[in-house]
């Protein structure tokens, strides 16, 4: 990976430097390349006016490879930003941190800003990236003084496309065939058996038993008339990467586009229809957007309407009698049952449930048709902005938008009967009877901005912009669900058709915020800029003492190109930019999160009676925002007439009275205490390079690459505590630790003595250490991002590519595995007695000494289910490298498609995580992956199917 690195690098900076005797003729001037910026709450600016890094996305950059969400498609492409993908599926989560993780249990996520409306985080996954024009990054927390304390995590602002020139029509269509990219290497050589008491039992789930020698065993109940399954013993070649689909997607949409400079209108509507690897997952997508525009007079008026809707079928995330996911039982099938033969569970001679191989857990068929999470999302937005021009330099406006949606969402469960029952030394799942339960949630969310803006020159040497302003943002949400289980009519899911207990509960949170800004820029002569910010917020969700809470900013940007000319020339640099600038900012906390919350406790209601009880968590009184200060200084250039440009950032944030719930006392009355506590702070750099390495008439090739590096450390916590547990398990966790980075993982580990080698006992199996210690952090050391695109004539290849080095993963799915059987660890000593590799033992003289001939204790599954406790044998190097997209397209000439009507034709085939390198030690599964898209990061499990690869065909006809 090293290699690569340092590769990619020498390249752009080799070709970057040969631009010094390139001979094209080039007429790219400095304000070609400053252009304009959409900053907060819609406002243009030129970059050379800005204290803040900035990075600006194209829609060229985020359609390449018809990525469907926008979130994946910015994966790569700027310094700063990281974006993970949690899951995989027709509809994956993902995580997006802009500058690292600055809160330790509060919202770490950037927010996201549709055409200057502040909207819902996935937004990102539902927006159609063919309606983007462009995707404008505030890394910092400067936006924060005009939208408020959710930007301190930096914005992602999103501006839609509006229509210009003539009336045209724009098609689009692809298809796309999505397949499994890999799954766990397992091993092949030992088969069913030997759990718990060390017996071959042929219908067992783990793999402890005989080796594999092809004879004939058993693989169903007997039958009456003496009829059983008998099948081949030997591992069947890709059984569990057969059992997953090639899915397919299939995606068209249609834009009516027209404007000129007094008004615009945009009309389009894109389908998406999406089956997943996972048999009969599917999820179906329709977006329409309209945005107009229209000036009269001194007005100027625009806003755009947008429907959402999405229908996902998608089999259950926690399944079955143990609430396991899919990909275990599909994992716990060992490797000479066909899986696929098992597929007819209902009346199958040999493969129906009744008589079936499975009896301790569900068949994954059975789990597939009977075992389903449904749900229809509805989302409107509507947002309109007015603004009167009271003279070439005093205007006002207001904009107003409002989004609403609701999630109708249906999780059925079928009723179990168990194969048959097994010997004693083994267990038995019970029966169960089908379950149903039905939920409605409805969000809304009204946002209102006013404001007053000047933009003045003073004389000929002085410049003043400001925007004063008020907004308003009140969220509004609720819920309703109604469960039931012991349905009595099989296949109907209906809580009216229950036998058993009913269940349920409603939910409503309402949240206010009102806040008062101001934003003030001073130009001198073009080259000296002074911006300074302000902002007074006004929280719901804090007592009236601290409600109100206000944070200021302030910066400098100074243009040396233009305030010494003489640094200038042709042949060498053409622009210098230097910046800095320090902003504070606020955080509240959630939604009553300060109120006392009553709930029914178990057991209640009883008979008529009805109960309700407290939390046990208590609030501060004086429970006050988190604040964050954030410094930043910046350099931006160019070089060769623009050839070269680039930026180098660096940046410091200090988060301070986190929001935290600490343990407490229970004499107290409460377990818990939410209250002020503890800081992080965050140090980085970014560099971002892009380079026109070559620019001919028919042949262009571009290269960019970004560097983002980073430590997030805990510089403190509370008095007397130095540890808090953000989340995890017995023997693994995700904590924050004072002095340390954070997110940090500790797991349970081996003794080793001070040369780190593993310490065994007399019978040879290693020593597990006591409590859980630091085995590392779960975020990378640094992110390189590498894009380039080479077109010659009507040929355009692009390509993308990040690496993440460093930061350590915690596979839960190995330790799955190691339950079943399935590890190759597990058979390096062919399942016998060995010496444990790097390991010593203390000799008769107290000293260690390296260990050659203590064989460990066992190399069966008595030794393999004491290596499972030691959580840190599935701890890998979280590094990988990613080619994330690759595209190939042509734009068919005039000539060819003369008199067909077509203004406008391009065809081209796309892949998009077509290949990943792993360290070696990784044969598993993505490090990318993780358990949530909050906090706890860094852990992988079974609910995560495996990595796919997708390959595509695009089409886009003009009219």
């Amino acid at each position: 990976m090293k290699k690569l690195t340092t590769s990619v690098l020498a390249v752009v900076l080799t070709a970057s430097f040969a631009l010094v005797n390139a001979q094209t003729r080039d007429t790219i001037k400095t304000q070609d390349i400053e252009g304009v910026v959409v900053t907060a709450l819609g406002i243009t600016r030129k970059p050379k006016e800005l204290s803040y890094s900035v990075a600006t996305v194209k829609n060229d950059d985020l359609t390449a490879a018809n990525s469907t969400s926008t979130a994946t498609a910015l994966v790569g492409k700027v310094s700063g930003l990281q974006i993970n993908v949690a899951n995989n599926g027709v509809n994956p989560s993902t995580r997006v941190v802009l500058r690292g993780n600055r809160s330790l249990l509060n919202n770490n996520q950037a927010l996201i800003v549709v055409d200057g409306f502040p909207s819902p985080q996935n937004v990102l996954n539902r927006i159609n990236p063919e309606d983007i024009q462009e995707v404008t990054v505030l890394k910092g927390a400067n936006a924060s003084a005009l939208y408020g304390s959710e930007a301190a995590n930096g914005v992602l602002i999103i501006t839609t496309k509006k229509g210009r020139g003539k009336l045209s029509v724009t098609l689009n269509s692809a298809v796309e065939l999505e397949t499994v990219a890999y799954l766990p290497q397992l091993q092949d050589q030992f088969g069913v058996g030997g759990f718990p008491d060390g017996t071959s039992y042929p219908l067992e789930n783990v793999n402890w038993g005989p080796r594999y020698d092809g004879r004939l065993i058993e693989a169903s109940e007997t039958y009456a008339n003496g009829d059983v399954w008998k099948i081949p013993y030997t591992p069947i070649k890709n059984n569990h990467r057969d059992f997953f689909d090639k899915a397919f997607s299939y995606r068209n949409g249609v834009t009516v586009s027209s404007g000129n400079a007094d008004s615009n209108i945009l009309f389009s509507v894109d389908f998406l229809k999406k089956n997943g690897t996972v048999p009969k997952d599917e999820f179906n997508r329709t977006t329409v957007r309209l945005n107009a525009g229209k000036k009269l007079g001194n007005f100027e008026f625009s806003g755009n309407a947008s429907f959402f809707n999405s229908q996902t079928d998608v089999v259950a995330e926690e399944a079955g009698r143990q609430g396991r996911p899919l990909y275990w039982n599909i994992l716990n099938t060992p490797l000479h049952i066909p899986l696929r033969q098992m597929q007819n569970w209902r009346d199958g001679y040999y493969t129906r449930n009744e008589v079936s191989y499975y009896r301790f857990y569900e068949n994954p068929w059975f789990i597939i048709d009977t075992q389903r999470d449904k749900s229809e999302f509805n989302e409107g937005t509507f947002i309109g902005n007015v603004k009167y021009n009271f003279t070439e330099w005093l205007s006002a406006s207001l904009r107003a938008g409002y989004t609403s949606n609701s999630n109708t969402f249906k999780r059925n469960r079928g009723a179990y009967t168990k194969a048959f029952t097994v010997p004693d030394a083994y267990s038995n799942m019970d029966d169960y009877g089908a379950y149903t339960l039905d939920r409605l949630s409805n969000f809304s969310r009204l946002n209102t901005d006013f404001i007053v803006s000047i933009d003045k020159d003073l004389g000929s040497d002085f410049n003043v912009k400001a925007n004063v302003g008020q907004s308003v943002r009140i969220d509004k949400q609720n819920q309703i669900e109604v469960s039931g289980d012991n349905l009595i009519i099989p296949d109907f899911y209906d809580v009216s058709t229950r036998t058993g207990l009913l269940g349920g509960g409603t939910f409503k949170s309402n949240y206010r915020k009102v806040g008062i800004f101001a934003d003030l820029t001073l130009g001198f002569q073009n080259w000296l800029f002074l911006n300074g910010t302000a902002r007074n917020d006004y929280s719901s969700t804090l007592n009236a003492e601290n409600r109100s809470y206000f944070y200021p900013g302030g910066g400098i940007s100074v243009i040396l190109s233009e305030a010494i000319p003489g640094i200038i020339s042709d042949k060498g640099l053409n622009y210098l930019k230097l910046s800095g600038n320090i902003t504070k900012s606020g955080n509240d906390p959630a939604a009553y999160a300060n109120n006392a919350i009553f709930a029914a406790p178990a057991g209640f209601p009883y008979g008529s009676t009805t109960g309700l009880s407290q939390g046990a968590g208590a609030v501060s009184p004086d429970l006050r925002p988190e604040f964050t200060l954030a410094k930043e200084v910046g350099m931006e250039f160019a070089f060769f007439k623009s050839r070269l440009t680039g930026n180098v950032s660096l940046y410091q944030t200090n988060t301070t009275d986190q929001i935290i719930s600490i343990s407490t006392s229970t004499a107290s009355g409460a377990s818990s205490l939410l209250t002020n506590i503890g800081e992080i702070e965050n140090k980085g750099i970014e560099v971002d390079l892009s380079a026109a390495v070559i620019k001919s008439q028919d042949f262009r090739w571009d290269v960019s690459v970004n560097y983002s590096g980073y430590d997030s450390v805990v510089k403190s916590l509370s008095e007397g505590v130095d540890e808090l547990s953000i989340g995890g398990y017995a023997d693994y966790s995700i904590v924050a630790e004072v002095g340390q980075p954070y997110p940090q993982l500790k797991a349970t580990v081996y003794e080793r003595d001070d040369q780190g080698r593993v310490i065994v006992g007399a019978n040879g199996d290693p020593i597990q250490a006591s409590g859980l210690k630091t085995v590392g952090k779960t975020t990378p050391d640094f992110v390189l991002g590498a894009n380039t695109t080479l077109s010659y004539k009507r040929f355009k290849l692009y390509a993308s590519a990040d690496y993440r080095k460093g930061g350590v993963f915690y596979n839960n799915l190995v330790n799955a595995l190691e339950f079943t059987g399935l590890t190759q660890h597990s058979v390096t000593a062919n399942r016998l007695p060995f010496v444990f590799p790097n390991s010593v033992y203390l000799d008769s003289s107290g000293n260690y000494v390296p260990n050659t001939d203590r064989l460990t204790s066992g190399g069966g599954n008595a030794f393999w289910d004491k290596y499972s406790d030691v959580a840190e044998n599935y701890v890998t190097d979280a590094s990988f490298i990613k080619i994330r997209e690759i595209s190939l397209s042509y734009d068919f000439t005039d000539g060819v498609i003369a008199n067909t009507g077509l203004t406008g034709l391009n065809v081209g085939v796309y892949a998009r995580n077509p290949f990943m390198f792993r360290p070696a030690e990784n044969v598993y599964t993505d490090p990318e992956f993780n358990y949530s898209t909050g906090n706890v990061i860094g852990i992988g499990d079974q609910r995560q199917t495996p990595p796919t690869r997708l390959f595509g065909l695009k089409l886009t006809a003009k009219f």
